[in-house]
């Protein structure tokens, strides 16, 4: 059970860590599935700058083409085991703080690897539900886009 704050979700993809890895951190790769899932949302653009203390914003819009931007700053970057990095929504009426989240690749077979987000520091315990619901179909997203 995830404490107070925090929230988990995994998910195994038929791909090896360093694909995946590659999938978080590049632009290129990243607008092939960094949105929410249904009609209307598409990927709006990202700036990365992979290091430690690096900043990232990544953008999605959504039918009615407002901008939703995700921001903060690389606080792990261990290529391709985990990326550490802090979040928050850049509009004001969004924002839930800074959070942390943080990605593993974790080995789980043959070109098979376990994506674990973990998200965690949210003040407002409210707030994540929706993340978890965000994370879990960008995971699904993911999947079908290595897939």
């Amino acid at each position: 059970m995830a404490a107070p704050g925090l929230l988990r979700v995994s998910r195994i993809i038929r791909a090896d860590a360093e694909t995946l890895f590659r999938a978080w951190t590049d632009p290129q790769v990243l607008m092939h599935w960094w949105r929410q899932e249904g009609e209307g949302w598409a990927f709006a653009g990202a700036s990365i700058d992979l290091r430690v203390g690096g900043r990232y914003r990544l953008a999605m819009t959504n039918p009615q083409r407002k901008t939703h931007a995700a921001v903060g700053v690389y606080r792990d970057v261990d290529r391709p085991v985990r990326l550490v990095f802090t979040w928050d929504w850049e509009e004001p009426g969004r924002s839930v703080g800074e959070t942390l989240v943080t990605v593993e690749f974790r080995h789980a077979g043959e070109n098979l690897t376990e994506v674990v987000v973990t998200h965690e520091r949210f003040a407002d315990v409210t707030r994540m539900g929706r993340h978890e619901q965000g994370w879990t179909e960008l995971l699904r997203l993911l999947e079908g886009f290595i897939g």
